[in-house]
């Protein structure tokens, strides 16, 4: 029976480590030369085999790292500057530091950069927070009433959302215009609404809206519309705007008084704008 050449190498093999560590191993070329088993000849060549390849394995990625670490000392001594350069530079910086006054320079360390960043971040959010708290709308106060079991009752009850708004409208005081004027601010207004023509904001602008309210339902008066789109927002909404956005309880936060001044204000300001 002929011997395969891979069985010959494997048996070199085994022979040269046997040699290297001062062991005798008698292998044969086939299992029938030895009457040994197969199985057992075979592990010991690929035990063999794969020390072989580990060495060599080791060795070759010794050289690879060899090689690497010996290019990239060759790069930085061709690249870095050498002791004379160095001085060099020092000797022109010294001069340039004689030549011009000295100046305090702030310099931020690395220990110092993680609290430099927090701080910078807390300003950051601070900014955000009270950006976003001045565009939400803040309730507002009702005004003082006379005292008088009439007072109670008109404090204690919000302004009606529904019924007739011609006789409701027609109920309230009497306008204030420049108290409407400070309402439109400190009631929130200011926040969602614009005064300038074409500017939109949260909400539709207040430009020329006294007589833009006179269209919007057939049957309304501006007065009227004004008011139930103050009251109970969402009864009709505006083209191109989302309902829901507008805060729903000025019923219950402003009075008459306050009402009329908001109602008197836009008729005045913001009513034949060119």
């Amino acid at each position: 029976m002929s011997v395969s050449i891979g069985s010959r190498v494997c048996a070199f093999a085994a022979a040269a480590v046997a040699t290297l560590i001062g062991t005798e191993v008698a292998l044969a070329a086939s299992p029938a030369q030895t009457g040994g088993s197969a199985v057992f000849d075979n592990l010991i060549f690929v035990v063999i085999g794969g020390v072989l390849m580990a060495l060599l394995a080791s060795v070759a990625g010794g050289v690879v790292i060899a090689v690497l670490a010996n290019s990239v000392s060759r790069f930085f001594r061709r690249n870095l500057p050498t002791d004379e350069e160095m001085a060099e530079l020092r000797s022109e910086l010294l001069q340039t530091d004689r030549r011009w006054p000295r100046q305090i320079r702030l310099e931020i360390g690395p220990s110092a950069e993680p609290f430099v960043f927090s701080a910078i971040g807390f300003v950051a959010c601070l900014i955000i927070f009270s950006l976003a708290l001045s565009a939400v709308p803040q309730p507002v106060r009702g005004e003082a009433m006379p005292h008088g079991e009439g007072a109670k009752a008109t404090e204690t009850s919000a302004l009606p959302k529904e019924g007739d708004f011609g006789k409701i409208t027609d109920g309230l005081p009497k306008g204030n215009p420049e108290n409407g004027a400070r309402l439109f601010n400190t009631a929130g207004c200011v926040g969602c609404h614009s005064q300038k023509k074409g500017e939109r904001l949260v909400g539709p602008s207040f430009y020329n809206l006294w007589d833009t309210a006179s269209t919007r339902v057939p049957g309304m008066s501006a007065r009227e519309y004004l008011y139930q789109s103050i009251v109970d927002p969402n009864a009709y909404v505006v083209e191109g705007y989302q309902p829901g956005l507008m805060q729903q309880n000025y019923a219950a936060l402003l009075s008459p008084q306050q009402m009329a001044d908001i109602l008197a204000w836009i008729e005045e300001r913001h009513s034949n704008e060119p």
